[in-house]
């Protein structure tokens, strides 16, 4: 092997560990940053293809940027506090319906908004509610970071990781959406129905509904609360007409992003706070994380992980799942979203089927949820909960992740294999 393939190979694991590890709490961006300079400087991704890399991926980096743009305006119009505050009050003093009810918003803002808002937007305003309640939090805390991933797999918006592969494979809104709902429906059911029996006794049976505000408290500006709603409606159901014409999600949720801004400028209800809360530093860990994948490509790896995969021959009935455990593991050792690229690149040169692509997706996206580390949004849960003094260790999150990881993969890709059987996934 040459010097320049173990030069890379040691960057790529430096970044990693780096990234990981977190010293003196730096934010990701800089260690991903670090490592795609070095592989500029040592002249294993030339300034060409780090360009080429970057531009390739800017419909991805867009559409994360109109995303958060947009969940940071629907929060500033109240929606998501309005909306946990009516899953508490429909639970009519049920502690379980509780449960549930934050488990399907969980579910529903990471499918629509992506995991992302989820954990840095609900999760904190879930928390809070639930020590409002005067009830344990952990059971609630621990659905929110765990659906934040369960939850990814039904839309190519709901996760960076099925934007990469959109945007690689060129699969179409509709498609992916066919493909993916009853995945998502086995994984959703698999994780529930596991934490009501491993918090049988943490959730309550009942509490005090009486505690909880108006949904109406929530809403500072009406108009621009109702607005925000009609602009949410119109960029769900965009999504699908624009599919159907090949417009790329970017456009939908860039038209959305904008409306919205002009409606909160209208109303007043926009100024600089709005840009503290995107999460900026998410753009330059990407594109780090790009070059950093791209200089790996260049030695070799990734052919050599192709060739791996071609022996997951997706016609046996181990294949699919075979390959799902292996994003899975690799996800929790190196983070899901270089796991994705890696993934994607092995999948192109081994010139694996539709089924080996979604198979290694479902790893990639549930499989992080073995460790702390295996996912950022994960992270931001975490660190969201910290924030309001609910403390998530991470031999807690493995012990509850060695009971349910493996339940998850397992059964979200032999229901990808029942699928293929019949001719749903090829």
């Amino acid at each position: 092997m040459p010097a320049s393939a173990f030069l890379s190979i040691g960057i790529f694991v430096l970044t990693l560990v780096l990234v990981l590890c977190r010293p003196r709490g730096l934010n990701e961006a800089w260690f991903t940053s670090l490592g795609a300079l070095l592989m500029l400087v040592c002249h294993i991704v030339t300034v060409g293809e780090a360009v080429q890399t970057v531009t390739e991926g800017a419909n991805v980096l867009g559409f994360l940027l109109a995303l958060m743009v947009l969940s940071a305006l629907l929060d500033r119009a109240g929606f998501f506090e309005w909306a946990a505050i009516w899953a508490a009050l429909t639970a009519k003093g049920n502690g379980k319906l509780l449960y549930r009810n934050v488990f399907v918003l969980g579910a529903m803002t990471t499918a629509v908004l992506s995991l992302d808002t989820t954990a840095i937007i609900l999760t904190p305003i879930v928390v809070a509610f639930v020590q409002r309640l005067n009830l344990k939090a952990r059971p609630f805390l621990i659905a929110c970071a765990f659906v934040a991933n369960t939850g990814s797999l039904l839309f190519p918006i709901s996760n960076l990781t099925n934007l990469l592969y959109q945007e690689t494979f060129q699969y179409s809104f509709v498609s992916f959406t066919q493909i993916m709902v009853v995945p998502q429906i086995v994984a959703l059911s698999i994780n529930y129905w596991l934490f009501r029996l491993i918090f049988k006794k943490s959730i309550p049976e009942d509490f005090d509904q009486s505690l909880l505000p108006s949904p109406t408290t929530a809403i500072a500006d009406r108009p621009f609360f109702f607005g925000a709603l009609v602009v949410l409606f119109f960029v769900v159901i965009s999504y699908f007409i624009a599919a159907l014409n090949h417009v790329p999600p970017v456009v939908v949720a860039t038209i959305g992003s904008v409306i919205l801004l002009a409606w909160a400028i209208i109303r007043k209800q926009a100024d600089r706070g709005i840009l503290k809360d995107i999460a900026w530093s998410l753009f330059p860990f990407i594109v780090g994380l790009f070059i950093v994948i791209r200089g790996v490509e260049n030695i070799g790896l990734a052919e050599l992980a192709g060739k791996l995969a071609t022996e997951c021959d997706g016609q046996a009935i181990w294949g699919l799942p075979a390959l799902s455990c292996a994003t899975a593991i690799g996800s929790n050792i190196i983070n899901n979203i270089p796991m994705a690229l890696l993934s994607i690149s092995a999948l192109k040169n081994a010139h694996c089927g539709v089924a080996d692509q979604y198979a290694a997706l479902i790893g990639c996206n549930l499989g992080p949820n073995l460790t702390i580390a295996g996912s950022l949004a994960t992270m931001l849960v975490i660190s969201s909960a910290r924030k309001r003094g609910e403390h998530l260790g991470p031999m807690e999150f493995l012990r509850i992740g060695l009971i349910t990881t493996p339940a998850l993969v397992l059964g979200t890709s032999f229901t990808l294999k029942f699928l293929t059987s019949f001719g749903l996934a090829k």
